[in-house]
C-alpha cells in the first residue's frame, strides 16, 4: 500500500485516527484534517469489530471421545480410505517369504560347490592353486601384489597359466598377509612362482 487513502486506512485501523476526526462532518470543521474518507470509516468499523471479538470467551474444546474416534476409523476403512495392514501387506509378506526360500536354496547350492580356490601343493618350488576361474584368480593375485609394489610377470606354458615374482627379503607383513589369504606358503628364497589350474572335472 502506498497511496494516501491506504495510509489513512491503516492509521484508522491502528487507532491513530480518532472516531470524531473520521466522522463525515469532520472534513468541514476548521483546524481538523480531512479524515472522512469512506476507507477511514471502514477501517474504524473493522477496528471496533475486532475489539468486540477480543472480549468473547474462547469456545471450549470437547473432551476426547475414544468410541467416536474408533467409529470414524472403521468408517474410513469401510469406505476404502484406510486399508488393514494384514490385508494390504499380504503380497509383501509372500514376496519376502519367497526371497528367504531362494536365499536358503542358494546358500545350500553354494555350500555344495568346491571352494573358490584351493592349495593343491608345491612341486619343485611351484605353488599350485586350484580355482573355478583360474584366470580371474591370477588377475586378482597379480593386482594385490602390484598394490604392495611387487613386480609380477605372468606366463602361459604347456597349458598352465602362472605368475613369477621376486619378493623383498625379509618378506614384509603386507605381502605375507596376501600370501596367507591365498594359502600360499612364504618362499624361503623370496622367489614366488604360482600356477593356477581348474578343478579336474572342468
Amino acid at each position: 500500500m502506498s497511496g494516501p487513502e491506504d495510509t489513512e486506512w491503516l492509521d484508522a485501523l491502528g487507532g491513530k485516527i480518532d472516531a470524531d476526526i473520521a466522522a463525515p462532518g469532520a472534513a468541514t470543521q476548521p483546524g481538523l484534517e480531512p479524515r472522512s474518507s469512506p476507507l477511514a470509516l471502514e477501517a474504524l468499523v473493522l477496528r471496533k469489530f475486532i475489539q468486540s471479538q477480543e472480549s468473547l470467551a474462547a469456545p471450549e474444546v470437547g473432551a476426547a471421545d475414544a468410541a467416536r474416534e474408533q467409529s470414524l476409523i472403521e468408517r474410513a476403512r469401510t469406505e476404502g480410505l484406510l486399508r488393514r495392514p494384514f490385508i494390504a501387506d499380504a503380497r509383501v509378506r509372500y514376496a519376502a517369504a519367497a526371497m528367504l526360500i531362494l536365499a536358503a536354496g542358494l546358500g545350500l547350492w553354494q555350500s555344495m560347490l568346491p571352494p573358490a580356490e584351493t592349495l593343491r601343493g608345491t612341486v619343485n618350488g611351484i605353488v599350485h592353486l586350484e580355482a573355478r576361474d583360474p584366470r580371474a584368480l591370477k588377475r586378482r593375485l597379480t593386482d594385490e601384489l602390484n598394490a604392495v609394489d611387487v613386480r609380477v610377470l605372468g606366463y602361459e606354458r604347456l597349458g598352465h597359466i602362472g605368475i613369477d615374482a621376486e619378493l623383498p627379503q625379509p618378506v614384509p607383513a603386507a605381502i605375507a598377509e596376501i600370501l596367507e589369504r591365498h594359502h600360499i606358503p612364504v618362499p624361503a628364497d623370496g622367489v614366488l612362482t604360482v600356477e593356477f589350474d581348474a578343478p579336474p572335472h572342468q
